[in-house]
Order: C-alpha cells, then structure tokens, then sequence
C-alpha cells in the first residue's frame, strides 16, 4: 500500500473484493446513478475499481490493465474522477477507509466518517492541448443531479477536460451483538450529508433590446430589431436571418427556469442545429449572461464546442452574471486563469471599448467578501483597475453608474456595489502604498510624437529605462527604439487614455516628424505599426477592433489616411472569417457631410479620393510641384487602399448583417 494508514485494508483484502462489493462501491458513491460514463469499458469496471482500493498510482493501473485495455493513466485518471471517486491521494485514503467499511462483513470497532473532499474541477470552457489537464477549486455542488462530462475531442475550440463531483458521506459499521440476526446482518448503507446550498436567487426572464443588440443588458448581438425574448427552445422557429438567434440560444437564456437535467436533455434534442450566431456568440455567451449555476456550465460542455471572442470583442467573461454561482466564481475565474496556451488572457481581454472582464464583472453586485477574492483572482489586476475605456471613464465610474441603475429594481444590490467601490478603491490605495507612483510614459506618448527629457540640449535621456541617448549609447531616440523599450519594459500597448484613444489608434491619425524635422514618411509609419504590433502578440485582436472614442474602427482610421501597407498588415493579422467584418464596419459621418447619418469604410475612403482629385484638378496654378506630388501620392495611397477593401469584401452600402458578421 502507498500509506502506512493502519486503517486503510491490505492489498490482499482490496484484492479479494467480490464483483457485488464492487458495485456497492458505486452505489454508496453514486446512489442515484448520474455518474458519466458509466457504461465505460464495463466489464473491466470491477477491476479497475479493486486497483482503485489497492491505492495504486494511475501510472500502475495502466500498466497492470495494459493486457486488457489500451488507454493512459490520463484516461484511468478522468474516468474515476468521472465514476465520482476522489484522486487526490489524502482524500482517497479518506475514502477507501469508509468504502472499505462499508461494503465489508467484517466489525469495525468504530465509526469511520469520510468527510466531503476538497475537490477539484475542471470546467469545460476552452480546449487545451493533449497535456496533463490542470485543476480547478470549486465548491461542492448543492446537490448530485447532474451527469458529469465526459471526454470530447481535442479540437482548437473543443473541451479536453472532465469535471468531478463529490458528495460528504458519513460511513459507519455497528459492532455484533449476541443477536444471530445482527451478527449477519450488512453494513447499514451510508447516508448522503450534502454540504450546505448556496441561495439559487429565482431565475429572471430574459431581456432583448433588438434595436440597441443587447440580451440582458450586456451580451452585445447584431441589432435586428426583432424582440426574440419570447421564443422558447421547445417551440420550433427558424434561425433569424438578420443576427442568427436560434433555439440554441433560446435555451441557454431560458436555462435557469428548467432543472439542470431538462436543460441537458434539451440540449441533446438541439444537438444538430447551428450553435453559433452571425456575431460569433456561442451558447456559452448566452447562458454566462443568464446568470445560472456551476452545474449547468458543465452540462454545456458535454454538448458543444465553445467559442471565444465575438465581433464586438467579448469573450464568455465579458458577459459573467454569476448571481448563482456564489463561492464558485472563484474556481470558475481560476480556470480562465490557468488554462494553456495563454494563461491570463482570457481575464485581461479588452472589448471593444476597451472594458476588461475584471471591469464588467465588478460592476455585478457581489457579496462583501467576494469583491476582495475577486481582485485577487484576476492577473495584473491593477492594469485592468487603471485602465479607462474609450469613453474615459476609470472602473470607479463605471461601478457607479451600474450601482444607480440597478438602485431602482433593487437598494440592496445598489449597496452591494457602493460597497464594492470601497474595497476596489482600498485595493488600489494599498498597491500604490507598496508600489508607489504609476510610470504613466509609454506607447500613447510615443505614437504623440514624443522624445524624452532633454539632456543638456545635446541628447535626450529615455523616460522609461532611463538610459541616455548619444552616439555611444546604441538605444537611440527614434520612435522605433523608444517603442521596443516599452515593449521590454512591459507597458501597456492596449490601453486608452484619458482621451479615450489606444496606442494603435494615435500612431495612425497622430502625425509625428523626424528628428531633422521632416515630416514621417507612409513607410516609416507603417515599420511603427508592425514594432508596435507584431505577429506574435497575445492580445492582437482586441488592439486589431478596438474602436476610437468617436467609433471609428482602426481599419476606417488606417484606410482614410491611405497607409496602405499598414492595411494590408493589420488585415492579414486576422482570421479571414473576421476581414469582411472589419472593412465593413460603418461609422457616424462627420457633421456637414449628406444627409446618411453613417458610412462604410469604402464609401469614406472613395469620398476623400474625390475631395484629392478636385484639389488636384487646380493645384498646379496654385500649390507648389512638392505640395502638388505628396498630394499626388497620398491619392495613390487612397486608391490602393480602396483595391485592398474591395479585395478584402468591402460594400458600399453593407447590410447591418454583413457588418458584424463573421460565422455562417
């Protein structure tokens, strides 16, 4: 035995445990047989389960079964976890103790109580390589009435991992007594002792606003103008042409009114239709903002893939209500923050607008403690805490205002997150005692033009390593130079400032001169562009979509100013499921121009090409032949620019289904 826990039964007694002690094993674990995968391999079961009681590594147990079975201890590993039997080694001892009590004829001189494990999960959220999968705290759920998940394929969007559920039980066996009757008698069979429920607030029915795009006020759709908040799952009604709703998503806002056993019924009646919506929402986007529990989330996972960031940048964490998860949310976040390839992406990924999942989740109202667990989840959370959206509001502001909207329906959770302003803004005060001042100076002054502190009017000293720049020193004051000692000194190339603007946006519709004074060349700026943003960055998409404060998209800002090279850059840096959407996205015209209140990103760049040849028709009567050649090459550009949008799918006039779309 791996113990030397006098308690725990030899390898001879685990050994000879009959088949019918075996399957009273499964019963005490899993009365009410919901355990996934129970038909798995079944007529090696039994013996799996007496390696099991022997407290062999799963390395062992894979090569004592190699004769029969060809799986890995990977597999041994989910598939017990899926039977609902403990694999850390301290709870496994507990278990084996009472299991082995409880199914044996022999007296044991006292009650054995095995207490319910700490357990570990896997949420099925995002698929990970074929690797040992990581764990995840969560809670014990309230109650074992719900199938557990099961292996699914390994794809880029599919789940690798099986979650476990373990119920406490209080395992006792009675001394003989003189009676003949009890002498014989069986163990009494242990009695379930669930952990305490966590409160399940009443679900809510769901809220569409067609004409905004919002399902429950922060899931963002494609604006159809139609109310789908009254379609129910089980009612047979075709996909919506305009934003692809579906009775996918139907069932995933309507989820927390069935039992977590309807809900994973219905989903297997669905299994065939279209999960996804033309925004790129997958199920799991629709049942985060539902607000429902941990169980359910597991049941999604047995059922389909889950996607990641939709076309207005929010990822599953975006659209968080966790009004039932309770102590959950913890281990859920946890998940998020260390699954591979990229930990902590998912937590740190900004919407359009520049909102972090911190900044959204914050804004629900959260028990007292929780606020303070919550900003200790998220990595680099005094980025995201310092970080402002396009609008220029800091997560303070946007705290607020979700505390005086939600004060109307109900006072309690408007001090739920007056409270949670306190904690956050006493989170912030602590990290700036232990830390001191923040160094603002980074990629926004940069892409403004700036070029350090001046040193003795003969060189400039670097305001973020600090070096000085003169012919010795090989770090120059060059934007470029300046852009990769951000870089090296991890600033943030995401942010907005206090003008609402990224660094991507400034360094395109910023203009910047050269250290003789000259004025930057196309080229120059787009060699900027690519420093500023290279192939292998973690959060491409979300500097690649973020929208400017007046919501113009980056793509509009690049094309208008005709730096071609940098469109074709930052266009091929996309999946070419997401350009169509990119060079289709419409802004609000400038006041003066038609009576249209938008335009298309096409009909903007061909509007300037008009105004440049106009001024062209006349220039060289009154503009000078250097003036009348940049003007000259600057339509160039735009022309370009206008073959690379027609090339990449771009409209005129796009539908407002052919802007936001980027799945079929």
């Amino acid at each position: 035995m791996a113990s030397s826990d006098y308690l725990l039964p030899t390898v001879a007694q685990c050994e000879s445990l009959t088949n019918d002690q075996c399957r009273q094993i499964q019963d005490i674990l899993d009365p009410q047989g919901i355990r996934a995968n129970k038909d798995w391999e079944i007529s090696h079961q039994y013996d799996l389960i007496r390696l099991y009681m022997t407290m062999k590594s799963f390395n062992q147990i894979e090569h004592a079964m190699k004769k029969k079975m060809d799986c890995s201890y990977k597999t041994y590993n989910n598939r017990f976890r899926g039977w609902l039997f403990p694999t850390n080694q301290a709870e496994r001892e507990q278990m084996i103790v009472g299991l082995y009590a409880a199914v044996s004829n022999q007296p044991n001189p006292a009650p054995v109580v095995i207490p319910p494990p700490q357990n570990r999960i896997l949420l099925p959220i995002r698929s990970s390589p074929p690797q040992q999968a990581s764990q995840v705290p969560v809670n014990l759920f309230p109650h074992p009435q719900q199938h557990l998940v099961s292996e699914s394929s390994q794809q880029r969007n599919s789940i690798s991992t099986v979650s476990t559920f373990s119920s406490g039980f209080s395992v006792a066996t009675t001394n003989s007594s003189a009676s003949s009757v009890s002498q014989y008698a069986a163990p009494p069979r242990p009695q379930l002792q669930p952990p305490p429920q966590p409160q399940v607030r009443p679900p809510q029915p769901p809220k569409h606003d067609p004409n905004l795009g919002l399902w429950n006020d922060i899931l963002r759709v494609i604006p159809c103008r139609q109310n789908h908040s009254l379609l129910m799952w089980y009612e047979t009604f075709p996909r919506c042409s305009v934003c692809g709703f579906s009775q996918w998503h139907a069932l995933m806002l309507h989820a927390g009114s069935d039992s977590s056993r309807t809900f994973l019924n219905a989903m297997r009646q669905l299994k065939d239709l279209i999960k996804h919506d033309f925004a790129g929402n997958y199920p799991v986007h629709f049942l985060m903002s539902a607000g429902v529990g941990m169980d359910y989330f597991i049941h999604l996972d047995q059922q389909c893939n889950i996607g990641g960031q939709n076309v207005f940048g929010q990822n599953p964490l975006h659209v968080l209500n966790p009004r039932n998860l309770g102590d959950q949310l913890i281990g859920f976040l946890e998940y998020f923050n260390t699954r591979d390839p990229l930990p902590g992406v998912l937590l740190s990924q900004r919407d359009i607008y520049c909102v972090t999942p911190l900044q959204t989740l914050l804004q629900q109202p959260l028990e007292g403690h929780m606020y303070h667990r919550v900003l200790k989840t998220f990595p680099c959370a005094l980025i995201s805490l310092r970080s402002l959206d396009t609008s220029g509001r800091c997560v303070m502001v946007m705290m607020n205002n979700a505390s005086l909207k939600i004060k109307r329906e109900s006072t309690k959770d408007w001090e739920k997150i007056q409270n949670g302003i306190t904690v956050t803004e006493s989170f912030l005060a602590e990290a700036k005692s232990q830390s001191g001042s923040v160094q603002d100076y980074g990629f926004h002054d940069i892409a403004r033009g700036a070029r350090g502190t001046p040193w003795y009017n003969i060189s400039y000293q670097c305001r973020i390593c600090n070096q000085t720049c003169d012919p010795i020193n090989t770090h120059t004051i060059s934007y470029l130079d300046q852009i990769a000692c951000a870089w090296d000194y991890g600033r943030d190339c995401n942010a907005a400032d206090r003008f609402g603007m990224t660094p991507a946006h400034l360094l395109v519709t910023n203009p910047r001169c050269n250290s003789d004074g000259s004025s930057e060349k196309a080229s120059d700026t787009a060699a900027l562009f690519r420093k500023l943003l290279p192939h292998n960055y973690p959060n491409l998409r979300e500097a690649l979509h973020v929208l400017d404060p007046e919501g113009n998209s980056l793509i509009f800002n690049i094309a208008t100013r005709g730096f071609d090279e940098i469109l074709e850059y930052a266009l091929a840096l996309e999946d070419p499921s997401r350009r169509p959407s990119m060079v289709n996205a419409c802004s609000k015209k400038p006041k003066g121009k038609s009576s249209s209140k938008e335009w298309s990103v096409l009909e903007a760049v061909i509007e300037k090409i008009a105004e440049l040849d106009e001024r062209l028709r006349y220039a060289h009567l009154t503009m000078s032949d250097s003036t009348v050649r940049r003007l000259c090459e600057e339509s160039n550009r735009l022309k370009r620019c206008k073959h690379i949008l027609i090339a990449a799918g771009a409209q005129m006039n796009p539908s407002i289904t052919t802007r936001y779309k980027i799945c079929d």
